[in-house]
């Protein structure tokens, strides 16, 4: 490499040459680039947000239902005329709260469960997919 001397010049008197600058991507290039990715993304987050929805509309349901068997205990007691009557409100009440909530809990899961599995498959699709197209060299 050949010595500099204050001056910028190097000692045949000639300026260096520059590093030549790599041309940037153009943005519809960088965007080509990304198509596959962005389109299995797009293709995941349709199927997350139909999963989601379902659990969401599976969720609201259950809490109206439960709320409005909730907002009849007062009025079921105010119409019993013993202790019996009573006990035997507040036992169906508690044994249907229970039984609703296992159910629901279960149905979430079972919700859950499918939300994964299908998030994991087709995680395992894409990725087949591209190690296809790598061994083909696309």
């Amino acid at each position: 490499m050949a010595d500099r001397t204050s001056s910028g010049r190097a000692d045949n008197g000639f300026m260096p040459m520059p590093m030549p600058m790599p041309m940037p991507l153009g943005f519809e290039a960088l965007m080509e680039m990304q198509r596959p990715a962005l389109t299995a993304m797009a293709q995941m987050n349709g199927k997350v947000y139909d999963n989601l929805a379902a659990i969401n509309r599976t969720w609201v349901t259950f809490v109206n239902r439960r709320l409005k068997e909730e907002l009849a205990m007062p009025q079921n007691l105010a119409g019993c005329k013993t202790v019996q009557d009573m006990y035997g409100v507040y036992s169906e009440f508690l044994q249907t709260a229970v039984a609703d909530y296992q159910s629901e809990f279960e149905q979430m899961t079972k919700l859950g469960k499918s939300l994964a599995e299908d998030t994991a498959q087709f995680m395992q699709a894409r990725m087949d997919d591209v190690a296809r197209e790598a061994r083909n060299g696309r």
